[in-house]
């Protein structure tokens, strides 16, 4: 059996394998610490039996993360562990994709029960999970998405953040012609035909990191 564990914190990744390892002693663990790290690794491993994943690995920009991996390796079920416990974050999660949902906080017997539970085919929630709103109902275009490399993602992030081509181009030691480039290729996967739309759909798939809020 191999799974992966995506996640950037050291401790708690451990923690983690360690769990897992004493619950499904032999198996194959191996551990990232970023989405391009977690899509080499799948891209290389097509036999992977289970991916737990943290919404807020770096690079994954909100929701982004679960829907490359979701849309290119779909064939590889997704438990997400994370210390966001806004329902409305679980049920876009689920919405989107995901084969369970899992808080950091849980028990070593909840973590194992969620790991038997999504590799027999089944989905894992937290009990007790509240319904979800009407804006965690509405459809969200992750095939548009999926569609852009990681190249256009950082640059999709920057134009979110208010920068302009000359200070995304200074910030990826690239040229203006470069940048205008992405740009025009983000406004055609995303369907869109100006920035102020693009950070608009963009923005529809972004959750508040529980960590910076503290």
């Amino acid at each position: 059996m191999k799974l992966v564990v995506a996640d950037d914190h050291p401790l708690f990744r451990t923690a983690l394998v360690h769990t897992l390892d004493k619950a499904k002693p032999g198996c194959d663990i191996t551990e990232v610490g970023t989405l391009s790290e977690l899509l080499a690794q799948l891209k290389q491993d097509d036999d992977v039996d289970l991916l737990l994943l943290d919404l807020h690995i770096p690079e994954a920009f909100g929701f982004t993360g679960l829907i490359q991996v979701i849309e290119n390796y779909e064939h590889v079920p997704v438990l997400v562990v994370s210390g966001n416990e806004n329902p409305d974050v679980i049920h876009k999660a689920m919405r989107l994709g995901a084969s369970g949902f899992l808080i950091k906080s849980a028990s070593n017997d909840d973590i194992v029960n969620a790991v038997d539970a999504v590799l027999a085919g089944q989905n894992w929630l937290p009990a007790n999970l509240p319904e979800a709103s009407s804006e965690a109902n509405e459809e969200l275009p992750a095939e548009r998405i999926a569609a852009l490399t990681p190249q256009q993602l950082r640059v999709l992030t920057m134009v979110s953040s208010g920068l302009y081509n000359k200070q995304i181009a200074d910030e990826l030691n690239v040229t203006d012609a470069t940048v205008r480039a992405h740009v025009t290729e983000i406004f055609r996967k995303l369907g869109v035909t100006n920035r102020t739309q693009a950070v608009i759909l963009f923005n529809r798939f972004q959750i508040e990191n529980p960590q910076e809020s503290v």
